[in-house]
């Protein structure tokens, strides 16, 4: 199904006449998208299209850098979502390099790795040892 013209100013770098709104991965870039750029007008549309389930699916997983931080903070609040502080820092759009930030984001991934995953870092050389 394709997305309606209106949408196409805040996914500038797709086609969305190539776009599905059932697609998984196109389906959260299109709810980011609203989410974060949207007027009253995409926004409505949105909950027309999309259950609220999908919609705080994403927000409970945001993608990494894409958000704005004061529409993130809105929406986690609208729907009671909390996130958890190193997620919410990394969803955030920050042009400028924090390394802290991406050390607090790495330990964060790396404690909820799998054994697999944890052998496969250490084979490429991006963990030395794991305690």
């Amino acid at each position: 199904m394709p997305l309606p013209k209106f949408l196409e100013p805040f996914l500038p770098s797709y086609n969305i006449f190539e776009m599905d709104l059932k697609n998984p991965y196109d389906k959260k870039l299109i709810i980011e998208a609203v989410l974060n750029q949207g007027t009253t007008k995409e926004i409505k549309w949105l909950f027309r299209t999309y259950n609220l389930r999908e919609i705080k699916n994403v927000l409970k997983n945001p993608s990494r850098g894409c958000w704005d931080a004061r529409v993130l903070n809105f929406w986690t609040k609208f729907f009671g979502i909390q996130l958890h502080p190193v997620i919410y820092e990394m969803a955030i759009l920050d042009l400028i390099i924090r390394p802290e930030k991406l050390e607090r984001w790495f330990h964060f991934i790396k404690r909820r790795a799998s054994k697999e995953t944890k052998k496969r870092w250490r084979e490429l050389g991006f963990i030395k040892a794991l305690k």
